[in-house]
C-alpha cells in the first residue's frame, strides 16, 4: 500500500506517483522480495493516471506498467511522408486521429 500524499494545486501527479513507486520498489529490493532474475514488478493503474508518462519516468526500474486509458483519449497516427504540394503550406505535424471510443476509426495503431 502506498502512503497517502496530499497534492497541492498544480502538483504533477505523475511525478508524485513515480516517487511513490520508486520507494516501493526500493523497499521490495531491500527486504529481498525482488531480486535480479525475478519477473518484473507489475504496476497496474486506473484511467486517472498518465500510464505512458509514468512508464517513461520509471525507466531503469524492473517494472512493467499496465494502465487503463480513458475511452475519450485520442492518439495520433505516425506523420505521413512529406509530399510536395504546389500550393505550398506547412506539412502536417501529426497523422490522423485514432479515437478509442469511436468504432468508426479504421485500422489499428502501428507500432514504432
Amino acid at each position: 500500500m502506498l502512503d497517502a500524499v496530499r497534492l497541492e494545486p498544480g502538483a504533477d501527479v505523475a511525478a508524485v506517483t513515480t516517487v511513490q513507486i520508486r520507494e516501493v520498489i526500493g523497499r521490495l529490493v531491500d527486504v529481498g522480495q525482488w531480486q535480479p532474475g525475478d519477473p518484473e514488478v507489475l504496476v497496474v493503474m486506473d484511467a486517472g493516471y498518465d500510464a505512458p508518462r509514468i512508464a517513461h519516468l520509471l525507466d531503469g526500474l524492473p517494472v512493467q506498467v499496465l494502465g487503463r486509458l480513458r475511452s475519450d483519449r485520442v492518439m495520433r497516427r505516425p506523420t505521413p511522408p512529406r509530399v510536395y504540394d504546389p500550393k505550398g503550406g506547412r506539412p502536417p505535424k501529426h497523422g490522423g486521429e485514432f479515437v478509442f471510443g469511436d468504432p468508426a476509426t479504421p485500422g489499428a495503431l502501428s507500432r514504432p
